[in-house]
Order: structure tokens, then sequence, then C-alpha cells
């Protein structure tokens, strides 16, 4: 008997073993109806014999037919339940067999069982990258616009969103008529916009650059839009986010920020003075288009999808007490409008027939979903600090000459600002402000986004690049009228004046630059007839004569004369073709450069080098290709590999003075010539290298860089960013992002991204010891890309990389012709402030006017600072005239991460000081008044006052 049972459990395990699942296929689009409060979905087994089963046992009791049609087993399944065990009973009972069944859509929706799900449909927009700018343009018009707006008109559910205010800007010039229209959507909060000008490279725009972003975005929208408000920021596509960002958003008004390639979630993302903004990520912006495709068939398909990818979300938002409202983003690169307007009926429709306790679908919007989420008990995930850029060789070494004329002109444009402010405030009013230049100028330096290349990208980056050349160029004139205005002010005792102007916030000694038109010798006396170091160069078939300004006043002028002859200061410096010694540095030139270099002041070493030379010019293969580099940058590789100290040095004094000693030296590389120029200041502790890239031919997959190895192990390196100073492994965010791209996860701390984008300058600090590097390139390094790099710091700028666009048909870089570049360095004890007023100065060239006929009658004295702060490190970024008035505007950021109280003095009483947002919008007036106010300012803090001045 034993023995039997024995052979009975063999055969049933036997029978269980060689079972296999039956599979069950649905009729798709899902063909389903209404059975006593259920939906019963309509599918066939995936059997050989149709006639095998005849019905289907539940354990809970219910019984389904099953029906043989066209030699198909036929059957209607319950769309909503619980997973259960059903049998499948055959024709005989020897066929019959059991398995679990699981619905397309369970009734556990857990955190989520009386939830919410927001559509949101956007169009994600570059200017141009799929084209054109032009014709990207009529596209967005044309076919994304317009007809989302058709749609709003038939469907009063259906919402829409564009991320930038320049997409309206150019749909309104198209069609004024549809104003009107666009103000209703928009009141009614079914077609948004992004509160920003457009989707920049947040790290490659300069202070005020990344604050006009906010004055041509939310500013703008509400002043041609009355009544109409945007108050979500989106920069979806860049893996990138700057330091004072966050700032910039909340002190304009802007309540969220919508980005990508983070891990999905919602966070707080603080900058360094506390200001903090609600940002939400989908993870990809695109995902849900490309991959989850969620809304391609009906209500039950969306359901069964939507169902799988929330149940991992519960945890997430139970343990943070957030709401359950969840974002299902609809967007894509120039999508148009999708509506799933009937999906959203159909859902809903379906939860009301049925009864089901499930979360409802509707049409959204960004801000709709952020109101809904932003409860007092939600806990957003809190992050701070940079993320790295790891795009940034698309723009600065891949564009080079178009990013030199952004930089010149987000360096300049406040600078012309400031002096036409001067000038209104000397001349007792703003009839003669350029305040239409001053806004077109600012207007095209900031209208190149992140779409640099892609298809026709020849076409796209001649454009970005006209447009920030014509706003650098615009500067120079701005700035050349007003000072020639305020010049007429200066009372001259003598002809041949020089009157050299500051536009930084700081008294400053630097050199000034003034073109001499003859043969004759000249020399630089100042106001009181004592003779200042001067010296006359030939540079580029002119006469260039350079002099030390000593002390020139912040925001302000000092005078010089010019008399012909010959005058000279002494200078103690021994000189030779190939070593220098002065007041400052003792240093030596060899095969590619600076071979020593010895801080007389400090009595320390600067350079170490035994891999390069400071100054060393290297060759590396790039093969990255930016907007390319998905989950981390690419580094440089050997190939090809070649450094200016392989090759023996021909250094040459091409000019000797009293104020600086020039050397030259030439090297041939394989695809340019080299030209290395090495200025050593005698009155400023300064030297300027300039390297010239010469008849470049555009190889592919070239890079060049900039070397200067110092003798230093494990320094601190900081450098400047957008209105703040950042530090390696302390200002960045301190968590890998997450989120997805093609080549996978963005898994990289953002401490371990190099190179960074950088403003002014650079700098390598130990044991009290700094060296800072000014740059005016945009992107710049300290860890050595070679093959068995060094452990030394070096800090290094990207000069030029030759690499390609990463869309399918986009254009290479070649920027084949010849490149200038320019940097200075210093040595001094650590300090910050002599870091940034270093590399800021670098940058920011005094500005030089000549009268030629004495002025007796001028008002002004011959030495004026018209602003000043007492605080070194509380900076002016701007002064301009006010948007809606006759007032001027000062903006102030404060640096050093110290909160302040700064006395700001001004060129005449204030009687009133009103505290405003960024984009001038009143807060709170001050009780303050009179030519010398103090104010209040906070740590990193970015502060702006509109200021009523006396006449």
């Amino acid at each position: 008997m034993k023995k039997h049972s024995i052979l009975i459990l063999l055969f049933v395990f036997s029978f269980a073993f060689g079972q296999k699942t039956i599979n069950i296929k649905y009729v798709e689009p899902y063909e389903y109806k209404e059975v006593t409060g259920n939906l019963l979905a309509k599918a066939s087994l995936d059997i050989e014999d149709a006639q095998l089963f005849k019905k289907v046992l539940f354990d809970s009791g219910e019984t389904i037919t099953i029906k043989q049609e066209e030699g198909k087993a036929w059957l209607w399944l319950p769309v909503f339940g619980t997973p259960e065990n059903i049998t499948f009973v055959g024709a005989s009972r020897k066929h019959s067999t059991k398995q679990l069944f699981t619905p397309l859509v369970t009734t556990d929706w857990g955190y989520f069982n009386e939830g919410t799900f927001h559509i949101i449909s956007s169009s994600h927009q570059d200017i141009a990258w799929m084209d054109t700018p032009a014709y990207c343009r009529h596209e967005r018009i044309h076919d994304i616009i317009a007809p989302a707006l058709d749609i709003m008109d038939t469907d009063k559910a259906f919402h829409f969103g564009m991320e930038q205010t320049l997409n309206l800007k150019e749909f309104i010039e198209e069609f004024p008529e549809r104003k009107g229209e666009v103000m209703l959507r928009s009141n009614e909060g079914r077609f948004t916009w992004g509160a920003t000008y457009n989707q920049p490279y947040e790290g490659m725009q300069t202070d005020e650059q990344l604050i006009r972003e906010m004055y041509f975005g939310r500013r703008w929208l509400k002043k041609n839009f009355e009544g109409n408000d945007v108050v979500t920021a989106f920069n979806t596509d860049v893996p990138g986010r700057t330091l004072q960002f966050p700032q910039i958003l909340a002190k304009s008004g802007v309540e969220n920020l919508f980005v990508s390639r983070m891990k999905e979630g919602y966070y707080n993302w603080y900058s360094p003075d506390g200001s903090k903004i609600p940002t939400y990520s989908p993870g990809n912006y695109g995902w849900a288009v490309m991959f989850y495709k969620l809304f391609e068939q009906d209500a039950i398909e969306a359901m069964h999808k939507l169902q799988s990818r929330v149940k991992m979300w519960g945890d997430y938002y139970k343990e943070r007490n957030l709401p359950p409202h969840f974002a299902i983003l609809i967007s894509n690169d120039a999508a148009g409008p999708a509506n799933y307007g009937h999906i959203v009926t159909e859902w809903n429709n379906i939860i009301k027939q049925t009864g089901v306790k499930m979360p409802k679908l509707k049409h959204s919007s960004v801000t709709a979903l952020m109101n809904e989420i932003k409860t007092p008990d939600a806990i957003f995930e809190k992050i701070s600090g940079e993320r790295p850029n790891l795009w940034s060789y698309i723009h600065g070494p891949g564009h080079e000459k178009a990013i030199t004329a952004s930089r010149k002109a987000g360096r300049l444009l406040p600078s012309a600002e400031i002096f036409a402010s001067i000038d209104a405030i000397l001349k007792e009013s703003f009839d003669s402000y350029p305040t239409e230049a001053l806004s077109n100028a600012f207007e095209e330096s900031i209208y190149p986004d992140h779409g640099w290349g892609g298809k026709n990208g020849h076409i796209t980056d001649s454009i970005f690049r006209a447009k920030l050349e014509f706003a650098a160029s615009e500067a120079d004139r701005l700035i050349g009228k007003s000072l020639q205005s305020i010049s007429k002010n200066v009372k001259t005792k003598r002809n041949n004046a020089v009157i050299v102007y500051n536009d930084l916030s700081w008294e400053r000694t630097a050199t000034a630059t003034l073109e001499i038109k003859d043969n004759s010798n000249y020399y630089v006396v100042d106001a009181n007839g004592t003779v200042v170091p001067s010296q006359i160069s030939n540079r580029d078939g002119k006469r260039i004569l350079e002099f030390v300004a000593p002390n020139t006043p912040s925001l302000g002028y000092t005078t010089f004369y010019l008399k012909q002859g010959k005058k000279s200061v002494k200078v103690k410096k021994s000189v030779t073709p190939n070593a220098l010694s002065n007041e400052f540095y003792t240093l030596r030139l060899g095969d590619g450069g600076l071979t020593y270099l010895f801080d007389n002041k400090l009595n320390k070493e600067v350079v170490k080098s035994t891999r390069f030379s400071g100054g060393d010019i290297i060759t590396m293969k790039y093969d990255g290709n930016g907007a390319g580099e998905f989950t981390q940058m690419t580094e440089p590789k050997m190939d090809g590999f070649n450094k200016t100290s392989m090759h023996t040095a021909n250094w040459e004094i091409i000019s000797d003075g009293s104020v600086y000693t020039e050397y030259s030296n030439k090297v041939k590389f394989k695809h340019a010539d080299i030209v290395q120029y090495i200025k050593v200041h005698h009155h400023i502790k300064k030297i300027d290298v300039s390297v010239d890239i010469l008849n470049w031919d555009g190889t592919h997959n070239r890079e060049f860089r900039f070397m200067l190895p110092l003798d230093m192990e494990d320094s601190t390196i900081k450098y400047e960013v957008p209105l703040a100073i950042a530090e390696v492994g302390k200002s960045e965010m301190k968590q890998a992002p997450r989120g997805w791209a093609w080549g996978g996860t963005y898994d990289q701390k953002p401490v371990e991204i190099h190179p960074r984008e950088v403003m002014n300058f650079i700098s390598s600090e130990k044991e009290g010891f700094q060296v800072t590097l000014a740059t005016d390139v945009a992107l710049a390094d300290w860890i050595d890309p070679t093959r068995e790099s060094v452990e030394y710091t070096v800090l290094q700028g990207i000069l030029m990389a030759s690499h390609k666009s990463c869309h399918g048909e986009g254009n290479w870089y070649h920027q084949t012709g010849d490149h200038h570049f320019k940097f200075s360095i210093t040595s001094h004890e650590a300090n910050d402030n002599t870091s940034y007023q270093f590399g800021n100065g670098s940058n920011h060239p005094l500005q030089v006017v000549r009268k030629e006929k004495k002025n007796y009658t001028g008002t002004l004295s011959t030495t004026h600072s018209f602003f000043n702060v007492s605080d070194p490190m509380v900076r002016v970024s701007t002064i301009k005239k006010a948007e809606d008035d006759n007032a001027i505007v000062l903006r102030l950021v404060e640096l050093n991460g110290k909160a302040s109280q700064p006395t700001i003095t001004l060129p005449k009483a204030a009687s009133k000081v009103i505290k405003t947002n960024l984009i001038e919008e009143e807060t709170e007036t001050l009780g303050v008044k009179g030519e010398n106010i103090k104010i209040d300012i906070g740590n990193n803090a970015i502060e702006t006052y509109k200021i009523l001045i006396n006449n």
C-alpha cells in the first residue's frame, strides 16, 4: 500500500512538473464590457487545441465560460481584482489545470488608491538643434503652439506648456491677434510658459546675463500680458546646475523649478545664502513618450502600465508625507500637442461606472502639480550646491570665438549700464539713457541656449556667434559713448588729458593702454605732474602706450596727462633673453614656458616643471561630443599627444621697459603654429601669458590646453562661478544626481567631474599660499589629464576642441583659422578677495578717454569715485536705470560667505531706498537716505535696491 501511494504521488508531481502556464492574450485595443459592476476584457487562450477547455473556475467561486470561435478559445476575464488561483476545466478531467491569474489592473493601488495622476503635456524646446533657428521657430509657432491653442478651444480640459517665454514672444510676433486668446488660456492655467527667457547652460552665462533670464522671462511676460504670471522655471535637458541659480529664481518670484536628468522625485534646492527653490524631476523628460508609452492605446492599457510604474513610488511618497499626486510628463524634443482627452474621459468614466477605488486622471501642469504636492507636512529632499555641467565642452572649447564674445558682452554690458547711469545722474535726466539699446544687446547676449550644433548646426552656430559678437560690440559702443559724455564734466588743467575709468567696485592699480597715432615719444604724468611708469610698444601694426594707473577709484576715474618726450621710472630688474628677476618674481624660461618661478615677496617656489612648464600648451585627442556625453565627461586621450615643452624653445625679448618685459616663443605643431607670449609686469604682481594658435586646420577630435603646474599637492581648488566662488569638494551636490540618460544612470558624484565651467579665475591654495590663474576661457581643470599623471596640481585652461555635434546629422566644430587666448598669473597669501579681484581685474581692462584740449570749466575733480562699497567682498553686479521709473537700481552680491553691513557711497544723496526682488518688484522701503547708506546683506546674498536720487 505504501509503495502504491508513493507511485501515485510521483505521478502527480511528474504531471505538475510537465505542465506549462497557459498564456492569456487580450484583444488590443482592449475590448471590454461592464457586467455587474466590473469590467470584463475579451481574451483568448494561447493553446493549440481550442476545444481543450470548457470554462474557468475562480477560487472565489466565479465561473467563466470558454467559447470556441474560428479555431480559438475565447473568454471574458475581469479587468479589476486581486491575484487568485483559477482552474481551467478541461473537456476531460485529465486536461484540467490550475494556475495563478493576475487581472490587468489589480484593486491595490497602494498609496495612490485615492490619488490623482497628472498628465503634463509640454514640448521640450532648444532654439534650434532639430534644425535651423528659423525652421524651429516656424515649427514652434505653426505646428506646436497654434495647434495647442486650437485644441484648448474645443477641449476645455486640455493643458499644454512651453518651457520658456522666448517661445511666447515668437508666437505673438507672428500672431499678434491671438494675444487675447493666449492670455485667456494662461489665466485658466491651461497654457503655461516657463519663467526664464530660454534654457541656457547656467554656468556659461555671466552674473547679469543669468539674472536677465528672469527679466526677459517672468518680468517680460507679466508686463506684456497684464494679469498673467509664470511661477515655474524649466531647464529640463542640461545635466548641470550652477550654485546661485536657486537664489536667482527664488528672488525673482519663481516658485518651482522643473529639471530632469535627476533622480525622479521632489527636492528643495538651496543656494549658499539659504534661498531654496522647490524642484521636481521626472528622471528624464522624454521617457514617458519614448519608453513607457503609457497612452498609446486606451485607458485599460494606461491603467495596466501606470500601476506597474507607480508601485515603486508608494514608499517614497509615504516616507515624505507627500500627497498622492503623481506626474506623467508627456514631452519630447519639439513635440507637438498630444491630446489624450479620450483616455482621460474613458479612465474616469470607468471609475464612475464600476465604483472601483483607484486614482483619477486629469490634464495638468507642473505648477498645478506642485501646488498639490507642497503641503505643510510634505518633506522634500534637501540638496544644495553645484552640479558641474557634463556638456560644457559643447560651448567653450567647441565654440571658442562665440563664447569669447559672450563673456565679453556679459562682462561689459553691466559696465555700459553703470556708466550710462552715472551719465544720467550727472545730467539730472534719463532722457539719453540707452534703454532700448541696452535691452537689445542683453537679449542678444543670452539668446544662445543649450542647443549648439544639431541638424544644420553650422547655421545655428553662426547665428549664435553673430548675436554674441553684436552684443559685445554694442557694449563697447555704449561704454565709449557714456565715457565721452562723462569726461566733458572732468576738469583738466592741461591739454592731452588721459582719463582712466575703473568699471569695478574696488580701487585698482592696473595698467591702461592708449594708441599713439604718430611716431613721437610720449610719457605719462599724474595730475600732480609726477611721472608714472609708461612704455610704448608695437602691437598688430599699432603703437600702443601702456602705463600704470595707481589707485584708480572704485567705479570712478583718475586723470593723467600725456607729454611728449622721454622720461622713465627706474625699475629694479634683471633681464636676459631667458631669465628675469624683479621685485615680485625670479623666473627662468625654457622649453615650453616657465621652467622656474619663485615668489620673491613670499619666498615660495610657484611652479613645478617636472612634467610641464608654466604656460605649456598641450594637444591631445578628444572624441567626445559635448551634449552626447550622457553620464560622464569624455576624457582626452594620448593619441597624437604633443606639447610645446617637447620642442626646443627660442625665447626672445619683444618689449622691455619700465612697465613690463615681454618674451615670445614660436613652436610648430602638426596641425597649427603655436606662439607664446610671457609678459612680466614690474609694478604689479602679475605675469600675463598669451597664446596664439595660428593656421589651425580643423583636424577632427583634437584638444588644446594651457598648463600651469604648481608646487602643491592636495591643494584647495577654488574658482569663480556666476555670482559666487566655488570650492572643489565643498560646493558641489554631495549625492550622485542619478536620473537617466541614453548611456545609463548619472551615478558619478559631482565632486569627481572635471573640467569645470569657470568665470574669471581658478586658484590653488595650500598652507596659506595661493596661486591664482585669471582666465578668459570657459573651462578650467586642475588634474593632469595625461598618461601617468602627476599628483601635484596643474591649473589648466581648455582652449578649444574640434569635436562633432552629437546630433546624427550634426556638424563638426572645426574652428579653423587663428585663435587668441590670454591668462594672467599671480601668487599671494591665501585670500579669496585677492583671487576674485585679480581674476576680474584681468578681464576688465581700464577704460581710457583722451581729451586733447584742457577743460577748466569741468565740474568734476581730476579723480573721483561715483559709487563705493566699504566691504571689498560685496561686489556691485550692476547699476542701471530702473525698468519702471527714473530711479537707479543697484544690485549687490556678497562673495565671502559672511553677512555684512557695508556702507554704500552714492554720487548724490538718496531720498528713498527701496529693496526689490531681482526683477525690480518692490518688497520693502528701507529707512536710509543720504549720500552714504548702510545696508544689511546676508552671506552669499544677491540683493537689489531701487534708489531715488535727489537732484
